[in-house]
C-alpha cells in the first residue's frame, strides 16, 4: 500500500513537471514567438515624433516615418476619428519627416492620431499628439506691444517699448507706419527684443501706427493686433 501512494505521488510530480515544461516551451518558442512574428508582419511601422503646426484656422501634421517598406500610406485623424485626411507615401518618403496639411479646420485643441497602411490596408499602431488651432478668438484676443515713453533724438522721433523680457512670449515684433518729410509714409519693424524704434525722417509732428506681429511655437503663419494709432 506504502509503495503505491509512493508512486502515485511520484507520477503527479513528474505530470506536474511536464506540464511546467510544456507551457514555459510553448511560451518561449511556440505560441508567443508566433504572435511576435505575425505582428510583425501584419503592422506596418507607425509614425513617430509628430509636431502639430497650426494656422488661421488651418494645420500642418509633420511627423516621421518609419523606414518599414510596407508603409504606403499616412492618414491623420481627429474629431474623435470623425475627421481624416489620407496622404500617400513614397519610398523617398521613408525615414523622413512628412508633413500633411489640413486646409481647414475650425479653431480649438485637438488631439490628432496618426497611423500608416501598407497597400494591402493594414494598419500600424496610433500615434498622438495634441496642438491648438488659431482662429478669430484667438487673433481678437491679440494686444500691442506698450509705449513706455517718446523722445526726440537728432529731431527724430524716438519709440522706448516697455522690455518684452519673457522668452516664451509669442510676440514677434512690433511694425510702425508713420508719415515721412516730403509725403507718403515709411514702415519700420522692430523685432521683440529691440527696446527703441527711431523714427527716421518723420515729418516733427504727427500720428504713427503699429500692430504687434505673434508667432506662437510652432505656428506656420504671423497673427498680428489690430492697429493702433498713436500721436507723436
Amino acid at each position: 500500500m506504502e509503495n503505491l501512494k509512493m508512486k502515485l505521488i511520484t507520477n503527479k510530480l513528474i505530470l506536474g513537471s511536464f506540464i511546467l515544461f510544456c507551457f514555459f516551451a510553448c511560451t518561449k518558442d511556440g505560441d508567443y514567438s508566433e504572435y511576435l512574428k505575425k505582428a510583425e508582419k501584419i503592422y506596418p511601422g507607425r509614425p513617430d515624433s509628430v509636431v502639430v503646426s497650426s494656422g488661421y484656422n488651418k494645420a500642418q501634421i509633420v511627423s516621421l516615418l518609419s523606414a518599414d517598406p510596407r508603409v504606403a500610406k499616412l492618414g491623420v485623424y481627429w474629431n474623435g476619428r470623425r475627421d481624416s485626411i489620407i496622404a500617400s507615401v513614397a519610398a523617398a518618403d521613408l525615414n523622413k519627416r512628412k508633413a500633411v496639411d489640413i486646409p481647414v479646420i475650425p479653431e480649438g485643441i485637438y488631439t490628432f492620431e496618426l497611423a500608416t497602411f501598407d497597400k494591402a490596408g493594414n494598419r500600424s499602431v496610433f500615434t498622438e499628439k495634441t496642438g491648438q488651432i488659431y482662429g478669430p478668438a484667438y487673433s481678437s484676443g491679440l494686444v500691442n506691444r506698450v509705449v513706455k515713453s517718446q523722445s526726440t533724438v537728432n529731431g527724430n522721433p524716438v519709440i522706448n517699448w516697455f522690455a518684452e523680457s519673457d522668452k516664451d512670449s509669442p510676440i514677434f515684433g512690433v511694425e510702425v507706419t508713420y508719415p515721412k518729410i516730403g509725403g507718403d509714409s515709411l514702415k519700420i519693424f522692430t523685432p521683440r527684443l529691440t527696446d527703441v524704434t527711431v523714427l527716421v525722417s518723420a515729418i516733427p509732428t504727427g500720428n504713427f501706427t503699429i500692430k504687434t506681429a505673434y508667432k506662437p511655437k510652432n505656428a506656420i503663419e504671423t497673427f498680428y493686433s489690430a492697429i493702433s494709432t498713436i500721436s507723436y
